[in-house]
């Protein structure tokens, strides 16, 4: 779920038409259903209908029409595939990948060696790419260029039509984001404890205004997308599909869902948890709150809205409000402020002195919240409860400033950088039942651990998002396994969210679906932006003068804190206003 309201949702998508550079931004961060809410406004309203090719039209107009065609309503492309000979109408395949171009060019056909033949060149400025599951990937290098040729041929009936074309769609982002929604599908997490359920979202782009619903169940029993299949899990048994009439929509607010004979596979349990898939996955765009689930004809089981609740990827925020804390003059501060208005320091060792910390981080356990921290000489990791009851305990100790970026995952374990030169590593840390502290030293196959400089864990613990070289945003898949007996973890795959950024100050976790990314492009000024894991949408956010970092919560209700260099604490407040909370530095939220 998108926590933006929906007016600052619209804002976003216009931003991403539109390339602006800040726009009004509220203090808080409120969810809404991704990629806009169940009413999409008129801009979603507006239906294209395809217009078949003239008598007679001449190659240019045909390769303009079939352009213009493929973004119609039309579920099955069959306008466009009027364009085609019979011959590629029977082999080309409009779902095999999407190509988004910054805006098409269309070059005038050109003789392609014969009177009844044209070439055709469509090229443009490569963004992005969707795969044939669905899933968006920003263009790793900014500025591509793309080209593909289309073949214009006679036929023996006087008639021009498009022979040969790649598969695919070509659209420019206008027509891309006009025609297609972000939607998360949900799966489960695996190697979590048994009972210890959480549901991890998956972002797709489906055709808004063509069954979404239907494309969303559909989804769900093909499988989750091929870059997170790693780390979840699925409850749809092998060979279930959809029944005829798929989702019903009740007044009332509930999905009714019919599937196969193979859905029935899944025992009580099972069932419940595919129904806690499509009851996240779903409202999304159709406001249910209770999914009924029907499998071969005969009823299978029902699930409410508080009944899922229990597999929440957000459920820690909501149990406990995620509090702000950051640093003031080596002591820890909520950033809530106590009866006599200001911000008060934490009881105990981590706000009396005892420990001076430059770096902390909180972690997302709503019944136990413990704060890591980085002592002033960057050499020991300490760890404690938040309310100073509990023992303090020295969970790593390294060379002069060799630690940094310490990060809770929503599992109970710390990570953090060890830049020990030539010995630089990603160290994941838990306590194990006998509260011992085992250490477990991370693989990152594909980014060597000196470039890492900034780390951050997702709520759920799938994915990690990584500052390399103080330059490149990364979201890795953080894969957890046994090798030896002993446990192993491996951040795989890293992908770049913002390709076009040169510098990154800063990354925190709204939530498991977007990052708050402090950074700039080319010779701009540093920017704040809301971006969505897979790269497709952000939002960019108004900056604090000599910004240094930024936190996100992973609630719907807290606003946006930074500080600057001028150590100062703000947070953003209606109207898009940055307000000064405290002098301090290093704000953080639970994460």
């Amino acid at each position: 779920m998108r926590r933006i309201t929906p007016f600052l949702a619209l804002l976003g998508l216009l931003c991403v038409l539109t390339s602006c550079a800040s726009m009004p931004h509220s203090g808080s961060v409120r969810e809404a259903g991704k990629g806009g809410t169940k009413d999409q406004g008129s801009e979603q309203q507006v239906r294209v209908f395809a217009v078949p090719p003239k008598p007679g039209e001449q190659p240019r107009g045909m390769v303009a029409g079939f352009l213009e065609a493929v973004t119609s309503d039309e579920p099955d492309y069959a306008t466009a595939r009027a364009y085609l000979t019979p011959e590629a109408r029977a082999k080309w395949v409009p779902t095999r990948e999407i190509v988004v171009l910054d805006s098409i060019a269309r070059i005038e056909p050109v003789p392609g060696g014969d009177d009844k033949t044209y070439l055709a060149e469509v090229s443009g400025t490569r963004i992005g790419t969707v795969d044939g599951r669905n899933a968006y990937q920003p263009e790793q290098q900014a500025g591509t260029s793309y080209h593909a040729m289309l073949q214009v041929r006679l036929g023996t009936d006087n008639q021009w039509r498009i022979a040969d074309l790649p598969d695919g769609l070509i659209l420019s982002k206008a027509e891309f984001h006009r025609i297609y929604r972000s939607v998360n599908t949900y799966w489960f997490a695996t190697a979590l404890p048994v009972g210890k359920d959480m549901l991890v979202p998956d972002p797709v782009y489906l055709r808004s205004r063509v069954g979404l619903t239907s494309a969303l169940v559909q989804q769900l029993v093909d499988g989750p997308t091929d870059w997170l299949r790693p780390v979840v899990e699925t409850a749809f048994p092998a060979g279930t599909e959809p029944a005829d009439r798929v989702v019903t929509i009740e007044d009332n607010r509930i999905a009714r869902i019919q599937l196969n004979r193979q859905a029935k596979l899944a025992q009580t349990k099972g069932c419940e948890r595919m129904a806690a898939q499509l009851l996240y996955t779903l409202r999304q765009v159709s406001g249910v709150d209770r999914v009924s689930i029907t499998g071969g004809g005969s009823p299978m089981c029902s699930l409410s809205d508080a009944d899922a609740a229990q597999y929440d990827p957000g459920r820690a925020a909501k149990i406990a409000a995620p509090t702000g804390y950051f640093i003031a003059k080596g002591n820890v501060v909520n950033v809530v402020p106590g009866p006599n208005g200001n911000p008060p320091v934490l009881p105990g060792p981590f706000g009396d002195g005892t420990y001076k910390v430059d770096q902390i981080a909180v972690s997302r356990d709503p019944f136990r919240r413990r704060i890591a921290g980085i002592d002033t000489s960057g050499q020991k990791l300490v760890v404690g409860d938040v309310d100073g009851r509990g023992e303090v305990k020295e969970w790593l100790s390294a060379g002069p400033a060799a630690l940094l970026s310490p990060t809770w995952d929503g599992r109970g374990v710390l990570w953090v950088l060890d830049r020990t030169k030539n010995a630089e590593r990603v160290l994941a840390l838990y306590e194990d039942e006998r509260h011992q502290v085992t250490q477990v030293s991370v693989d990152v196959p594909d980014v060597p651990a000196s470039r890492i400089t900034g780390l951050r864990l997702s709520p759920d613990g799938t994915r990690a998002a990584l500052i390399v070289d103080n330059a490149k945003v990364l979201i890795g898949r953080v894969e957890r396994h046994v090798s030896n007996g002993a446990p192993a973890i491996t951040i795989a795959a890293p992908r770049s969210v913002l390709p076009s950024l040169v510098e990154v100050k800063a990354i925190s976790w709204n939530g498991a679906d977007r990052i708050a990314v402090l950074g700039k492009d080319g010779q701009g000024a540093l920017q704040p932006q809301i971006v969505d894991i897979d790269g497709g949408i952000s939002v960019s956010i108004a900056p604090v003068s000599g910004m240094l970092r930024i936190a996100a919560p992973d609630g719907a209700d807290q606003p946006l804190l930074a500080d600057s260099g001028e150590e100062n604490i703000y947070q953003l407040s209606q109207g898009n206003n940055w307000t000064k909370v405290h002098s301090g530095l290093y704000p953080v939220y639970p994460g």
